[in-house]
């Protein structure tokens, strides 16, 4: 499984709550602060929260990622591809010893008024 699908399947079932439960936890403990019920909910939700930007920012950077990786090797596609078309079109020119034309105009059109 992909780093990018991870993430986005493990932050909102264990990192989310992992991370508001830290912050609880945190507030709950830290020497001299008293936090009421309702403000332990209003921590856990804002713990929860922040883990959110980074998961989005590691999201976006991998689907950026992704896309140089698809260009890269599209470029290189189409490098191969254009080398190989360049061989062929040299190896066409060396079989022609004649200045005429493979196609000649005169083949394709066919007048609509034979000459008399």
């Amino acid at each position: 499984m992909s780093p990018n699908r991870v993430v986005a399947v493990l932050t909102p079932i264990v990192f989310v709550p992992l991370a508001g439960y830290i912050a609880t936890l945190v507030a709950k403990h830290v020497p001299g602060v008293q936090i009421d019920q309702g403000q332990i909910t209003a921590v856990f939700v804002a713990g929860a929260l922040s883990v959110l930007p980074p998961m989005w920012k590691w999201l976006d950077g991998w689907q950026k990622y992704e896309q140089r990786e698809q260009d890269a090797r599209l470029a290189a596609s189409l490098k191969d591809d254009a080398s190989t078309w360049d061989a062929d079109s040299d190896d066409d020119a060396a079989d022609d010893d004649d200045d005429e034309p493979e196609f000649a105009p005169d083949d394709v059109f066919v007048s609509a008024h034979p000459e008399r």
